[in-house]
């Protein structure tokens, strides 16, 4: 497969996790239901998502946790491996975060948290480490490949 055909590819599916993502976070069932700037705000960091913990909910703590930081890899994934400077895909992965955060407010639908960016911006320098191993793993590989030609 040529570079151009892969870039294609990429991009195709970096949209539909776009799409996926908005959709989990923001256009999920009854976003339109709530009424405008009905959304709750918790400004302290881990408030929520430890009091799931301290009350025994661990599932949901768990679900919360993990799945705010790995909804974010393929952000700061895809933006690193296209090139894009590590502090500015982190800057961008909260640019995202601050957005949906924005738009649940707005539209009603969930929870406006600041734990929430921090643990999608950690998943966004989470991808940008693992998309900058993949490349020198990459270079590493070819270095190889050329010494044996």
């Amino acid at each position: 497969m040529n570079k151009r055909t892969t870039r294609i590819i990429l991009l195709v599916l970096f949209i539909l996790y776009l799409l996926i993502l908005f959709r989990i976070t923001v256009f999920r069932e009854g976003w339109y239901d709530h009424g405008f700037f009905s959304g709750i705000v918790v400004w302290v960091p881990f408030q929520t998502i430890f009091g799931f913990l301290k009350n025994g909910y661990t599932r949901y703590f768990i679900y919360l946790f993990f799945g705010n930081i790995l909804w974010f890899v393929p952000f700061g994934a895809y933006l690193r491996l296209r090139g894009t400077a590590a502090w500015k895909a982190i800057a961008l992965t909260a640019a995202l975060s601050v957005l949906i955060e924005t738009l649940q407010f707005v539209f009603g639908c969930g929870w406006t948290e600041t734990e929430d960016v921090i643990l999608n911006t950690t998943g966004g320098a989470i991808g940008c480490a693992l998309a900058a191993g993949y490349r020198k793993l990459r270079k590493r590989n070819s270095q190889k490949k050329s010494c044996l030609s």
